[in-house]
């Protein structure tokens, strides 16, 4: 089952779906991708994007998950955000490289 696999590894799972009817859905759902993984991290969550909310919302038993969730049929898949606490700490972040910053 599709469903069971999504969520098989996360302790939570959202998905990002637009319409594509409006010309920015693209840009609008990813903004709303990163927006979650943001305040995911600001609530003390580790989260990430898999990129397959398309490719899996296109198959029947996709579609299928769509119509029980009441998700209109001509929306798209944007992304799929997983959520949950993280199994250790997170890495310190790597110094900025010199010269990637231009200022004019």
């Amino acid at each position: 089952d599709m469903a069971k696999a999504l969520w098989a590894e996360a302790e939570h799972h959202a998905v990002v779906f637009a319409d594509p009817e409006v010309p920015t859905w693209l840009e609008d759902g990813s903004l709303v991708m990163g927006t979650l993984l943001l305040a995911a991290h600001a609530a003390g969550l580790g989260s990430c994007w898999i990129h397959r909310a398309r490719q899996v919302f296109e198959t029947a038993e996709g579609k299928a998950l769509m119509k029980r969730w009441g998700i209109p049929e001509r929306f798209v898949g944007v992304g799929h955000c997983i959520l949950g606490y993280a199994a250790g700490e997170a890495p310190q972040p790597k110094p900025r490289k010199a010269g990637y910053i231009v200022r004019d």
